[in-house]
């Protein structure tokens, strides 16, 4: 239960964009409107992986004490996979 609050409290945003997103490219996979859908399935593969990816770190590794040059490392990993996900998405 702690592991869901933990999640909850840190991807709350990346959560409720995953599932508006997906919602709206469902919506609009049937309508010729290509880019608003295109747009929501980016979002959504951003937002599910990123949340994906930390309870995956949560399992494995556990809770991580963060210094300085740690978030320097984590914010640059997730640069790097919000742009693999906008390119190839």
């Amino acid at each position: 239960m702690n592991y869901i609050k933990r999640i909850f409290r840190y991807y709350g945003l990346e959560i409720m964009f995953a599932i508006v997103m997906l919602y709206i490219a469902l919506s609009f996979s049937m309508i010729s409107q290509e880019l608003a859908s295109a747009l929501a399935r980016k979002i959504f593969l951003w937002s599910a992986g990123l949340v994906a990816y930390y309870v995956a770190r949560l399992l494995k590794v556990g809770v991580v004490e963060w210094n300085d040059e740690d978030k320097k490392l984590y914010s640059i990993a997730i640069l790097l996979y919000t742009g693999l996900v906008f390119a190839f998405g």
